[in-house]
């Protein structure tokens, strides 16, 4: 098991995070989560709230914002993401921030221009921001089983996933469908998030999640 795990290690070190899942499977809060963290370590970080189909979407990361004293970058609901985040990354080059988190609608895997429109926010950001590497975090529901390996596959042919984020772990799921997608996709696995708490989550250590995982 731990064989299959430790495959492949997320390269983690990027100033720019794009968080892509499903809905409801906790990218804002981690958003917020990596946001806190930042600032602890002196960091200066820009959100982007590039979720413009769900109302409530810009309002819950802007709380996010204010909790972790983070600036945002806010479009309109209905607004093209591409937009939003265009103007996002010229603030995040014209206002040296050292961290931009851009935070994207959740989609189902199976809306095809959906996960089309993923591939576009890719390019807009590569193409504002060609010397910067893009981290894609993808946010995983522990709860959930066999349709995360299709969500990981279908996420990773449009963004290029960097990165598992493991979610919910403070349930009854303890996500053993990643080592489906460590061996058969050579995805890593990147973070583990547990609660709803600022502080709530830690990098994936294989060793350790697989004797929890036993012992469970």
């Amino acid at each position: 098991l731990l064989a299959i795990l430790d495959q492949k290690k997320p390269h983690l070190e990027s100033n720019v995070i794009l968080l892509v899942g499903i809905n409801g499977s906790a990218k804002t809060t981690f958003a917020g989560k990596l946001a806190h963290k930042a600032k602890q370590v002196g960091k200066k970080t820009l959100f982007v709230a590039a979720d413009t189909f769900r109302a409530a979407a810009p309002e819950q990361l802007s709380q996010w914002a204010e909790k972790t004293n983070t600036e945002i970058e806010l479009g309109k609901i209905g607004q093209d993401p591409a937009s939003v985040i265009f103007a996002g990354c010229e603030r995040f080059k014209n206002e040296n921030f050292d961290q931009l988190i851009i935070d994207t609608a959740g989609r189902l895997q199976t809306k095809s221009n959906l996960m089309r429109e993923l591939e576009k926010i890719k390019r807009v950001i590569s193409k504002q921001l060609p010397n910067h590497n893009i981290c894609t975090l993808l946010t995983i529901d522990a709860m959930l089983g066999q349709n995360s390996f299709e969500q990981a596959q279908l996420f990773n042919e449009s963004t290029d996933v960097s990165g598992i984020v493991l979610t919910k772990m403070d349930g009854t799921g303890k996500g053993g469908i990643l080592f489906s997608i460590a061996d058969q996709l050579q995805i890593p696995i990147a973070y583990i998030s547990f609660g709803e708490t600022i502080e709530a989550y830690k990098p994936f250590q294989a060793k350790q999640y697989i004797q929890d995982l036993l012992q469970a």
